[in-house]
């Protein structure tokens, strides 16, 4: 029962995952369901999909359809609606009922390659995976099918999982691609959105990869152990977290952060969304306010190398409201939903930051740009000022 959510909905899901990190690049997606999880797609999970093109169509799967295996009639689909333009490839992505019929991804996607004649993809996603698998599984099937091997020698680099479904928007994407210019990184292709077709092939003669989320660091890992392309992982917002990226592209040691003793500290927060984000945020609110402390938790891709002592890792609402309560925090900062999960006996403030991973539209007001500027410091200064006040507000004294 630890995977039943009572106070949150359900998280976007893989198939969101693969035809979000597919929608730039000029293919046919086809999401094999009802309607159901294609309107949550476009409807919800996608951020770009009333500003920008894609083409995302439903399969239009039907009870009887699902239960003879009419392949025929979901290849005369596909058929039809491949000769609106001259697609790239075509993507057919699972959804929960061809996951309970056992439909053959695979052996579709083949038949379908050769009656068609352009590369042809079937992702057996389920929808009861997260975003981030769907992410990864899309991230390994263009390098497997589409990046050429290197030619000449490397340079740039490649930006790894700047996906809108971890709130990377496009001025994000261009203030991390200028600050690898600055450090004579230009950018050869970006993983997640906005990039054209054109530049994933050439993504094998990078010299670095620059991971942005957790949910790419297998992929960095794979990259590395097939082009022998090294990589390094941060998010650069503000002036602490680019010196630090900046010190691991050029292999410079990093100095460590000067710890506070636990009694001096003057208030705790919790940051709660994507690892490496939150991680960006915990290392700029130190450097501006070093005597807080901050935890980071997260419901989505998580790797221990880049947590700290007392991090979260959140399978499940349960570990979630566990880590609210033992925490005794100050100030929580996370989706908008989240507030329902604090314990009514917490006296914990809260500050709106919405994942698109978890709220989708709902809260796409409350997303702040990942770009390094005054809006990004007085919103870490805010996050800073009411963690204090929260402490000063409690009955035990302020440290001195």
């Amino acid at each position: 029962m630890s995977y039943l959510f009572q106070y949150l909905p359900p998280f976007a899901a893989d198939y969101s995952g693969v035809a979000s990190a597919l929608h730039d690049l000029g293919g046919l997606v086809v999401i094999h369901d009802a309607s159901g999880c294609t309107g949550s797609f476009t409807g919800y999970d996608e951020p770009r999909w009333f500003s920008g093109k894609s083409s995302v169509y439903c399969s239009g799967l039907r009870e009887f359809d699902a239960i003879v295996g009419n392949d025929e009639r979901l290849l005369d689909n596909i058929r039809n609606a491949a000769q609106a333009k001259d697609f790239n490839f075509v993507a057919l992505i699972g959804s929960p009922v061809p996951m309970l019929v056992g439909f053959d991804f695979d052996g579709f996607a083949r038949m379908a390659e050769a009656d068609l004649g352009i590369p042809v993809f079937g992702f057996p996603t389920t929808g009861f995976a997260r975003y981030e698998q769907g992410l990864s599984a899309a991230f390994f099937a263009l390098a497997d099918r589409f990046v050429e091997e290197p030619r000449g020698e490397a340079d740039g680099a490649n930006i790894l999982g700047a996906s809108p479904l971890d709130n990377f928007d496009a001025g994000a994407v261009a203030s991390i691609a200028a600050f690898l210019e600055r450090n004579g990184l230009p950018v050869v292709s970006v993983w997640g959105q906005g990039d054209e077709w054109r530049s994933i092939p050439k993504a094998a003669g990078a010299k670095l990869n620059v991971v942005v989320a957790a949910s790419a660091l297998p992929f960095a890992r794979y990259m590395e152990s097939r082009w022998n392309i090294p990589w390094v992982a941060g998010l650069p917002l503000g002036d602490e977290t680019e010196s630090a990226l900046e010190n691991r592209i050029r292999r410079r040691p990093e100095t460590p952060r000067a710890r506070v003793r636990r009694d001096e500290k003057s208030a705790t927060i919790f940051l709660v969304g994507e690892q490496f984000r939150m991680n960006a945020f915990r290392e700029e609110l130190l450097s501006r306010h070093p005597r807080l402390e901050v935890t980071v938790g997260s419901f989505f891709a998580w790797d221990a190398a880049y947590a700290e002592v007392g991090d979260c890792p959140l399978p499940n609402e349960d570990e979630a409201i566990r880590c609210l309560r033992e925490g005794d925090f100050d100030l929580v900062v996370g989706d908008p939903l989240l507030r329902e999960l604090i314990p009514d006996s917490s006296e914990a403030r809260f500050v709106e930051e919405a994942h698109y991973g978890l709220s989708a539209r709902l809260y796409r007001d409350h997303v702040l740009s990942l770009r390094f500027g005054s809006a990004l410091t007085a919103f870490l200064d805010g996050i800073a000022e009411r963690a204090l006040f929260a402490r000063a507000s409690r009955k035990e004294p302020v440290p001195a």
